[in-house]
């Protein structure tokens, strides 16, 4: 018997969960061994596919499902999946997720003419605050603030000095050019993100889970070797393959069949949503 099964077969597995029921007996028993609530099935599932990932969490509680059932469960639960993200449920969560990702608009700059409004407002309230602390204060600390004050008084003055150029017309100019910019960019962004995450259709986000699963499980070497180094530890004898990531080492732990049976369903479906 395999140590672990597939994480994408785990996957599979949980879609057996349909608008607020489980539908299959086979089901009902490895969502039991994985020790999970059908919410947080639920929620794992969205995980992974709006990842894209392939985590699972108590993965390691599958080792119990027998190697000769492994290929033929996962094109039965395999169906699950995709009624799963089919129903509303799913698209609800598609959308909020969505919605989540939407691109924020750049806020429209002030005029150099309400800076400078806003400028004046807040130094007139910073001196009368300071003036009413300095006459709070002892006689002989006052003059702390004394030089305080008259240096935002000076500020104040030179809002309307006709040489003060942070509030000219060159760069009131500027902050619009600048914004402009930011719009454009921002309508560049939003068409990006309608493409990928068009409203009320989760099949791009889907293809692009599938396609991922598809891609890192292509080169699995079942033959590979492994051996135990100084620390113990089981790895594989070539170090291009001990550098793989998990999933492809899963699938190699997994096996053939199964692996093969997993990328049959997921090159079918795929091909169901292009």
């Amino acid at each position: 018997m395999k140590t672990i099964m597939l994480l994408f077969l785990s996957v599979l597995i949980l879609s057996a969960i349909i608008a607020g029921r489980i539908i299959d007996e086979q089901a009902v028993n490895i969502l039991k061994q994985l020790k999970l609530s059908e919410d947080n099935a639920k929620s794992e599932i969205f995980s992974d596919i709006s990842g894209p990932a392939f985590y699972f969490p108590n993965v390691k509680e599958l080792k119990s499902v027998a190697e000769g059932d492994r290929a033929a469960t996962v094109q039965v639960v395999g169906k699950y999946v995709k009624d799963y993200t089919s129903t509303e449920e799913f698209k609800n969560r598609y959308n909020d997720y969505r919605e989540s990702l939407k691109p924020s608009s750049p806020e429209k700059p002030k005029s150099m003419e309400e800076l400078k409004n806003q400028n004046r407002e807040e130094l007139k309230s910073s001196i009368e605050e300071m003036k009413v602390t300095k006459n709070q204060m002892p006689e002989d600390q006052q003059a702390m603030l004394e030089g305080t004050i008259v240096i935002l008084e000076e500020q104040l003055k030179q809002l309307d000095d006709p040489d003060n150029t942070m509030y000219s017309a060159e760069m009131d100019k500027m902050m619009q050019e600048t914004y402009r910019q930011a719009v454009e960019l921002h309508e560049q962004k939003i068409a990006e993100w309608e493409k990928k995450y068009p409203a009320d259709n989760p099949a791009e986000m889907i293809k692009q889970w599938l396609t991922n699963f598809i891609e890192r499980t292509k080169d699995v070497d079942f033959k590979a070797e492994t051996v135990i180094d100084e620390n113990g530890r089981t790895v594989f004898d070539k170090q291009e393959y001990e550098r793989k990531d998990n999933l492809w080492k899963l699938c190699y732990r997994a096996g053939n069949e199964t692996t093969e049976s997993a990328r049959e369903f997921a090159q079918t479906w795929l091909g169901e949503l292009k």
